[in-house]
C-alpha cells in the first residue's frame, strides 16, 4: 500500500506542476505568485516528504508506524485540502471587489527605487535592533522589521529590472540585497528570513519588467537566478551543520560557520532543503497518534495565532507550537528539549492534530482565501510598485506554511507584509522630499509593461469600475 501511495503523491505532485504551467501559459495565474510558491512548498513539505518516506524509507527523527492504514488516510486528507484550497483560490469572493479598487502611490527611475531601498535598510534595521530590547513590541518590530528588509530588496530588484543591462544600478542593487540578507540574521540563523529577502529581489525583477519577456528567456534567466539562489540556500543549510548553535550568533560568527563548511555538511544541506524536513512523515504519525494515544485539541492552530504576541511571562499557560509538543510526545529528544529543538508537523499534521473532520476544511478554505487575496491584489497593483512591492515581503513564509508551524508562519506573513506596506510609505515619503520619487495620482489599473491604454489582459472589464 504504501508504494502505492507513494505513486498516488507522486503523479498529483506532476499534476500540480502541469498546472501551474498551464495556468501561467494561458494568462490565468502569474508563474511567481503566491499561490504557486504556497504550492511548491507544499510539494516539497508535505509531497516529496512522503514519498521518500513511504517509496524509499527515508524518515526523519520519527515516523509512522502503520504503512497500511495511515498512508492511506494521509493521501485522502492531502487530496481533501488541495480540491478545498483550489476551490477557496477559485471562488469569487465579495471582498474581491474592494481589493479591485484603483490606488495611488509613488514612482520613480532606478535611482529613485535604489534610494528609497537605501532607505528601507535603515529602517529595517531600526526594528530589527534598536527596538529588540524593548518588551511587549520587540516580537512584532522584529518581524515588521525582517519584512521591511526584505522590501528593500524587492526596491533593488524593481530598480535593476528596469535597467538590468546597466552595470551602476546592477552593482548597488545586489550591495542592498547583501545588506538586506545580513542584517536579517541578526539575532536569527533561520533559513526562512534569508530565503524571504531572495525572494523578494526576484519579485521585484520578476514584477518590475522579466514577466513581459519571451517565453524561452524568461525560463532562461529564471533557471540561472534560481539555481543561484538554490546554490546559496544550500551552502547556507550546510553552514547550519558546520555550526551546532547558530541562534542569537553575531555576524562573524554565522560567516565562520559558512567558511567551516565540510563536504559532508553540504550533502546534508542538499538532504535538507529537498526531503521537506520530514514533514510527511511527522503528518502521519500525526494521524496516528492524536485522537488515541493523545486528545485532539480542536483549533489549536487558531488559539496558537491569537496567543503569539502576549509574551509567556504575561501569559505563562499560552500554548504551545505542535511542533515542540512533538518532540515530547514522540520522544525526539536526541537534539534537545522542545524548548531547544522543533520539528514541522506539516499543514496534515496540524490538521490531524487539531481535530481534523473541522481543522482541515478550515485551515485549506482558509488558507486558499488568504492566499487568493494576496495574488488578487497583486494583479491589480501592476503599476502601483510601492503596493506589490510589500506584498512579495513573506514569500519564505508563505513557501513555509504547509511545512508548520503554520500559525507562526502565517503570523509572520502578516506582521512582514504589514509593516513593508507601513514603512515603504513612510520611505517613500523621505526620497520624495529629495525628488527621487513623486506622488501618483489615483488611477484606473492598467499595466505599465503595456501602457496606459491597455488594459490588464486576465481581469474582467467589468470590476474597473466597481
Amino acid at each position: 500500500m504504501r508504494y502505492l501511495i507513494a505513486f498516488y503523491l507522486f503523479v498529483l505532485a506532476l499534476m500540480i506542476i502541469r498546472r501551474i504551467i498551464r495556468q501561467a501559459i494561458n494568462g490565468e495565474v502569474e508563474l511567481f505568485s503566491t499561490r504557486n510558491l504556497f504550492m511548491a512548498g507544499f510539494i516539497v513539505f508535505q509531497m516529496s516528504s512522503a514519498i521518500l518516506g513511504l517509496g524509499f524509507f527515508i524518515f526523519g527523527d520519527i515516523q509512522p508506524e502503520n504503512f497500511q492504514t495511515t498512508p492511506l488516510i494521509y493521501a485522502f486528507m492531502v487530496s481533501v485540502f488541495l480540491w478545498l484550497f483550489y476551490w477557496a483560490y477559485r471562488r469569487e469572493w465579495s471582498v474581491l471587489e474592494r481589493i479591485r479598487r484603483p490606488g495611488s502611490g509613488w514612482d520613480g527611475d532606478a535611482g529613485g527605487w535604489l534610494m528609497l531601498g537605501i532607505v528601507m535598510l535603515g529602517l529595517g534595521a531600526f526594528l530589527k535592533m534598536a527596538l529588540l530590547s524593548i518588551p511587549l513590541i520587540n516580537i512584532v518590530a522584529s518581524q515588521m522589521g525582517g519584512g521591511v528588509l526584505a522590501a528593500a530588496a524587492g526596491c533593488a530588484g524593481w530598480a535593476w529590472a528596469k535597467n538590468f543591462r546597466n552595470p551602476s544600478v546592477a552593482a548597488i542593487s545586489l550591495v542592498i540585497l547583501a545588506a538586506a540578507s545580513s542584517l536579517i540574521l541578526y539575532q536569527a540563523f533561520g533559513r526562512r528570513p534569508v530565503l524571504g529577502v531572495l525572494m523578494a529581489f526576484g519579485w521585484g525583477l520578476y514584477w518590475g519588467a522579466w514577466r513581459a519577456l519571451p517565453a524561452t528567456q524568461l525560463v532562461r534567466r529564471l533557471a540561472i537566478w534560481g539555481f543561484a539562489g538554490m546554490f546559496l540556500l544550500i551552502a547556507y543549510t550546510a553552514s547550519r551543520s558546520a555550526a551546532a548553535q547558530y541562534e542569537k550568533r553575531g555576524i562573524v560568527e554565522m560567516l565562520r560557520a559558512v567558511v567551516d563548511i565540510r563536504p559532508a555538511d553540504f550533502s546534508e544541506g542538499i538532504a535538507a532543503v529537498f526531503s521537506g524536513q520530514n514533514a510527511g512523515g511527522l503528518s502521519m504519525w500525526s494521524i496516528e497518534t492524536y485522537g488515541s494515544a493523545y486528545p485532539y485539541d480542536p483549533f489549536h492552530q487558531v488559539k496558537y495565532l491569537a496567543s503569539i504576541p502576549i509574551p509567556r511571562a504575561v501569559w505563562p499557560g499560552k500554548p504551545d507550537p505542535l511542533g515542540k509538543l512533538i518532540v515530547d510526545h514522540g520522544y525526539i529528544r536526541l537534539k534537545g528539549s522542545g524548548n531547544k529543538y522543533n520539528v514541522g508537523p506539516g499543514i496534515i499534521g496540524h490538521a490531524a492534530h487539531d481535530f481534523p473532520w473541522l481543522a482541515l476544511p478550515l485551515y485549506a478554505v482558509g488558507l486558499g482565501f488568504l492566499i487568493r487575496c494576496i495574488d488578487e491584489k497583486t494583479k491589480w497593483s501592476v503599476h502601483l510598485p510601492v503596493v506589490l512591492i510589500p506584498l512579495g515581503a513573506a514569500l519564505g513564509q508563505i513557501m513555509a506554511l504547509p511545512r508548520g508551524e503554520s500559525a507562526l508562519f502565517l503570523f509572520e506573513s502578516v506582521m512582514a507584509i504589514g509593516g513593508a506596506w507601513i514603512f515603504i510609505r513612510l520611505g517613500g515619503r523621505i526620497v520624495a522630499l529629495f525628488g527621487g520619487l513623486v506622488q501618483t495620482p489615483p488611477e484606473e489599473p492598467f499595466d505599465p509593461l503595456l501602457g496606459p491604454e491597455d488594459p490588464l489582459d486576465e481581469i474582467d472589464q467589468a470590476h474597473l469600475t466597481a
